[in-house]
């Protein structure tokens, strides 16, 4: 642990081990997560993980639109719970 003083103008100081990860300049993000830890994470990084995924499901025709896909998911629960299937129903 490396123990950090916050600046007057809100500000902190990278310590030597850590500034190597965040040059001068960069964009990043500050995170407190619950137990007021801050986290600090590199744009750039979490931009790359998010285009690991953009569009990965763009190209699945297969895939059914969501809303009548759950429409249908429920419908055929109800029908099931009354003892018929879903081709009897019509």
């Amino acid at each position: 642990m490396v123990v950090i003083k916050i600046s007057d103008e809100y500000t902190i100081s990278i310590p030597i081990p850590y500034r190597q990860m965040f040059p001068a300049g960069q964009e990043v993000a500050v995170i407190a997560d619950p137990r007021g830890r801050l986290i600090i994470m590199p744009i750039e990084q979490i931009r790359a993980v998010l285009m690991e995924t953009f569009g990965m499901w763009a190209d699945r025709a297969d895939l059914p639109d969501s809303i009548t896909h759950m429409d249908e998911m429920r419908r055929g629960h109800r029908l099931n719970d009354i003892g018929l299937r879903s081709d009897e129903a019509n």
